[in-house]
């Protein structure tokens, strides 16, 4: 099995359950990415960083690690927690033109999006001086012109997929919960085809829980390991882990992270690949298997449970 780890580097810090996007807590590029690339060297593991333009500043150099592009457009304000910021980039909204301050990709015109993605990866070359190839979208929001875009741009793989689900700011609700990578058609986005761009959609838990540290508070670590388990059994051939950076400044985060690349690295033939590395795989049938998960619940688990089977 190959495994991946995807970390959107963004500022920001993580306050109880919920991580804050700040733009003043620099840290969460300047310490979270340090921390993340010294706990990847104990297991061997490989970090594909997804860098914002606008964090390249407090960026490591030097780092050993592939660089990909990491894009919120807009300039659009979220309240969480008593806390307020806004989900944007400072550089992309000074250097290109946004007729919307909408922060989902999928409402911006195709020359707004070609040019937001030209002009950040353009400052990830300068700065960083890495050629990135790999990218995310903001809210995992995107939409053909996207795709197209990014084609245009070179980019060869693209990790912004939310797999089997669709909110007002995305929709991926085609792709079945485990899908493996592939090549979209021109037509659509989330259908096969032969584009040259790979599409490598995140893993997750029952009821689309996204493998990310960030998600442990809500579905459990024991659901963490089911989850790898019920990969790792079927034979599926990639595993796609992400994070934020924020989270990797966290102390509870970050030990989570641990833990579960410990427990990832006692299986056999296990592969740290940068994203850059993978490639589209042989078609398989994975199934879902709810019996591990029911027998490894915890409070907040149950609680999910009981709002999907009785609130509408």
């Amino acid at each position: 099995m190959d495994v991946i780890i995807v970390c959107h580097t963004e500022f920001g810090f993580v306050d109880g359950k919920k991580t804050i996007f700040d733009k003043k807590a620099i840290q969460g590029v300047k310490d979270g990415v340090v921390n993340l690339i010294k706990l990847a060297k104990q297991y061997g593991a490989k970090i594909t960083f997804a860098v914002c333009p606008e964090t390249v500043g407090f960026f490591p150099r030097n780092t050993g690690h592939e660089i990909g592009l990491h894009i919120h457009p807009g300039w659009e304000e979220f309240e969480n927690s008593g806390y307020k910021w806004h989900v944007g980039d400072q550089y992309l909204k000074e250097h290109c033109k946004q007729s919307s301050v909408s922060s989902a990709l999928q409402d911006h015109s195709y020359p707004e999006q070609f040019d937001m993605i030209k002009t950040g990866k353009e400052c990830l070359k300068r700065a960083l001086e890495s050629e990135a190839k790999v990218f995310v979208a903001g809210r995992g929001s995107l939409n053909n012109d996207t795709i197209k875009a990014l084609i245009q741009n070179g980019f060869t793989h693209d990790c912004s997929a939310i797999a089997n689900k669709k909110l007002p700011y995305f929709d991926w609700s085609k792709l079945p919960r485990i899908c493996m990578p592939y090549h979209p058609s021109q037509e659509d986005y989330q259908e096969k085809g032969d584009l040259p761009i790979l599409i490598v959609p995140a893993s997750q838990t029952i009821f689309r829980m996204a493998i990310a540290p960030e998600s442990i508070p809500i579905c459990g670590f024991s659901w963490f390991k089911v989850c790898f388990s019920e990969y790792y059994r079927q034979n599926v051939p990639v595993f796609h882990i992400f994070t934020h950076s924020p989270a990797m400044v966290d102390s509870y985060c970050l030990s989570v992270m641990d833990n579960f690349l410990s427990f990832i690295s006692e299986y056999d033939n296990i592969n740290f690949k940068f994203v850059s590395e993978i490639n589209e795989y042989p078609v398989g049938n994975f199934k879902t298997d709810f019996l591990p998960y029911l027998f490894a619940p915890n409070k907040e688990i149950v609680k999910t449970i009981l709002r999907k089977l009785f609130i509408k």
